[in-house]
C-alpha cells in the first residue's frame, strides 16, 4: 500500500485541461504518469472520480458520452486507477454532476484519519472539499493542492492546502 493518495476530480481535470492544451485526447491519457510526474514518484494509489453517465433510449448524445466514458473508464482500469462514481442529475435540459466532492472528501478525511496515507494530491479547484482538507492537515497529513498553469485558482484551496503545485500545458503535452 502506497502512502501518498492522488485524486482526480474527473470534471474539473477534463474542463481545465483542454482549456490548457485543447488537443490532447484525456480518453486514452496516461493519468499514472501524469501523477508520478507531479509526486516524483511511482509509487502512489490514484482514485478518478467522476459523475456516471447513463445511456438514455433515444438521446444519441448520452449514448456518445456513455461509450466515451466507457472508453474512459477502461483506460484508468489498465492503469490500475480506481474510479469513484457520482452521478449526473438532470435538470431541464442540463445534466449536474453530484455526488462527487463528497466522495473526494470521504476518501481525503477516511484516509487521514486511518492512517491509511500521509499524503494528498488533490486535482480539484473545488472549495467544497476544504473541511476535508484541514481534517487531513489537522490529522498531520500533507495535502497538495494541483492547480491549472493560467486558470484562476482557488485561493481557498490555495492558502488551507501544505503546498500548491502546478500543471503546465508542458506537462500534459508530454506524459
Amino acid at each position: 500500500m502506497s502512502s501518498i493518495l492522488v485524486i482526480f476530480d474527473g470534471s474539473n481535470f477534463y474542463h481545465k485541461s483542454k482549456n490548457l492544451a485543447p488537443n490532447i485526447h484525456l480518453t486514452n491519457f496516461d493519468y499514472r504518469k501524469l501523477s508520478e510526474v507531479l509526486i516524483n514518484n511511482k509509487d502512489c494509489d490514484i482514485e478518478y472520480c467522476v459523475g456516471e453517465i447513463k445511456r438514455e433510449s433515444n438521446n444519441q448524445k448520452s449514448k456518445e458520452m456513455y461509450n466515451g466514458q466507457m472508453a474512459l473508464f477502461n483506460n484508468l482500469r489498465k492503469q490500475k486507477i480506481i474510479i469513484k462514481k457520482g452521478f449526473m442529475m438532470k435538470i431541464g435540459n442540463f445534466y449536474h454532476e453530484k455526488g462527487v466532492d463528497v466522495r473526494i472528501a470521504t476518501d481525503i478525511v477516511k484516509g487521514a484519519l486511518k492512517n491509511k496515507y500521509q499524503s494528498f494530491y488533490i486535482i480539484s479547484s473545488d472549495s467544497d472539499i476544504l473541511p476535508a482538507i484541514q481534517a487531513a492537515i489537522s490529522a498531520g497529513k500533507k495535502v497538495v493542492y494541483v492547480a491549472f498553469e493560467k486558470t484562476i485558482i482557488s485561493k481557498a484551496l490555495a492558502v488551507n492546502c501544505s503546498e500548491t503545485i502546478f500543471i503546465t500545458k508542458s506537462i500534459l503535452e508530454n506524459v
